[in-house]
C-alpha cells in the first residue's frame, strides 16, 4: 500500500498582515489618539503582520495522525490589534500550525517568544520575490495592508501578483486570497481608502478566488478604562465629535475573519461590509460610557494642524533621523521639524502627513456609514452592541 492509500493532505497557508501600534507613547497621548491607530483599518504602523497557516486533513479511510498534521502560521507584529484578536482563534487549536512572517530580527524574536509553536520567517513585503517565497506552497492568504504607508498599494499588488504566480506554478495548491480592506473605498478623499480601492481592483482582475472584508472604524478606539479612572474624564477626538460613524468591535472582526478563512469556498468572490453598529457620534459614545461609569465625560477636539501632528506622533513617534531622511520630511519651524514621522523604511513622510490631513478634514464633516446586517449573517449571531463592548472593557480592566 502506498502512503496515499492511508491519507490525503490538503495544505492551507493563511497570511495575515497588519500593523502594530507603538506601546511606548506617553500616557497623555493615549486619550487623544489611541483610537486613531485603530481608526485606520488595518492601521498598521511600522509594517504589517503576516500570518500563514498550514492545514492538513486525513482522508475518510482514517489512519493514525502524526504531529505534522497541525497547522503552520506566522505573524510579524504581536501587538497589531487585528492580529491580537484573530491569532488566538487560529493558534494551537489542533487544526493549524502557524508560520509567522516578521519584518525584522527584533520582530522575529518577539514572535518566537510569544508563539513558540509557530515558525517565524523574516519577509520584505516591498519585494515581489520575497512575497513569492512567502507564498510558495500556500493555499490561502489573508492580507491587511499598512495604512499611512506611501507604498501600501504596491505592497498589496505584490501580494496579489505573488499569489497569481503561485497559482500558475506547476503542482500548486493555492485556492483563496482574503483582503482586509476598509468600508467604503469609494471615498477618494480618504487616501488610505483610495489606495485600498486599487488593491481591490487588482484582485478583481486576477484569476484568484478572493474575499474582501470591509470593516468600518474600530469600537476599540475608545479608552473606556482610562476614562473610568479619571476624576474628570475628557475624551479628546481629532475631529468633529457630532459626526456619526458606524463601528465594529475587533472581536467581531476577528471572528468573521476566522470564519472566512476556515469555511473558504462559501465566501469566494464575496465583498462583506462589516459593522457592529449603526452610525453613532463620538458624543453618543461618550454618553454611553458616562452612563456606565457614572462620570460625566467632556468631549473636545484640537485645531486641525494640532490634530495632524498628534496623529503622526501617535502613529510613528518622534524619531531622530539623518539628513538623508529629511528630503521629504516636514521641515516647518516647530517642534516637529527635523523629524520624519512615517512608517519605518518609508521615505515619503510628506505623504503620511497628507493622509493625516485629509483624514481629519473628512471626519470633521462626514463619517463611515454602514449596517450590521452583513456582519450578523457572517457571524450567525447578533454583533456586539456598544453597551456590551463597554461592559467588556470594564471587566477586562477589573472595574466591573
Amino acid at each position: 500500500m502506498t502512503a496515499k492509500a492511508w491519507y490525503a493532505f490538503v495544505r492551507c497557508f493563511v497570511l495575515v498582515m497588519c500593523g502594530h501600534a507603538r506601546l511606548d507613547q506617553q500616557r497623555h497621548l493615549a486619550g487623544t489618539a489611541a483610537g486613531l491607530l485603530l481608526f485606520l483599518v488595518g492601521l498598521a504602523k511600522t509594517f504589517h503582520n503576516l500570518l500563514i497557516m498550514t492545514r492538513r486533513e486525513r482522508d475518510q479511510k482514517g489512519c493514525q495522525r502524526s504531529d505534522t498534521s497541525k497547522q503552520d502560521g506566522g505573524v510579524t507584529c504581536l501587538f497589531g490589534r487585528q492580529c491580537s484578536h484573530l491569532i488566538p482563534l487560529l493558534y494551537n487549536k489542533g487544526q493549524y500550525k502557524l508560520r509567522l512572517a516578521a519584518h525584522s530580527q527584533d520582530s522575529a524574536k518577539a514572535l518566537e517568544s510569544r508563539f513558540p509553536d509557530a515558525e517565524v520567517a523574516i519577509t520584505d513585503l516591498t519585494s515581489l520575490a520575497s512575497c513569492q517565497k512567502l507564498l510558495h506552497g500556500a493555499t490561502s492568504v489573508y492580507h491587511v495592508g499598512p495604512s499611512f504607508h506611501s507604498r501600501e498599494k504596491e505592497m498589496g499588488f505584490n501580494m496579489i501578483d505573488a499569489a497569481v504566480a503561485e497559482r500558475q506554478r506547476s503542482g500548486n495548491v493555492f485556492e483563496h486570497f482574503v483582503f482586509a480592506s476598509v468600508l467604503s473605498t469609494q471615498h477618494r478623499n480618504l487616501m488610505q481608502h483610495d489606495l485600498k480601492s486599487y488593491v481591490e481592483e487588482r484582485l478583481f482582475l486576477s484569476p484568484l478566488n478572493w474575499t474582501i472584508l470591509k470593516p468600518t472604524n474600530f469600537m476599540d478606539a475608545y479608552p473606556v478604562a482610562m476614562l473610568a479612572q479619571q476624576e474628570k474624564p475628557v475624551l479628546e477626538r481629532l475631529w468633529n465629535v457630532e459626526v456619526p460613524n458606524s463601528m465594529i468591535a475587533l472581536r467581531d472582526l476577528a471572528e468573521a475573519a476566522a470564519k472566512v478563512l476556515t469555511e473558504r469556498e462559501k465566501h469566494y468572490l464575496a465583498e462583506y461590509p462589516l459593522c457592529s453598529t449603526m452610525p453613532l457620534s463620538d458624543r453618543q459614545v461618550a454618553e454611553a460610557i458616562s452612563k456606565r461609569t457614572g462620570k460625566e465625560i467632556t468631549c473636545v477636539s484640537p485645531p486641525h494642524e494640532t490634530g495632524v501632528r498628534k496623529v503622526l506622533t501617535w502613529l510613528f513617534g518622534m524619531k531622530e533621523t539623518s539628513s538623508a531622511d529629511l528630503v521629504y520630511a516636514d521641515t516647518s519651524d516647530d517642534a516637529y521639524a527635523g523629524r520624519a514621522l512615517a512608517n519605518t523604511g518609508d521615505l515619503r513622510a510628506d505623504l503620511a502627513k497628507d493622509e493625516a490631513e485629509r483624514l481629519i478634514l473628512f471626519y470633521n464633516r462626514r463619517g463611515l456609514l454602514g449596517s450590521p446586517n452583513v456582519l450578523r449573517w457572517v457571524l450567525g449571531r447578533e454583533p456586539t452592541t456598544l453597551e456590551e463592548w463597554i461592559e467588556s472593557q470594564m471587566k477586562e480592566a477589573g472595574l466591573a
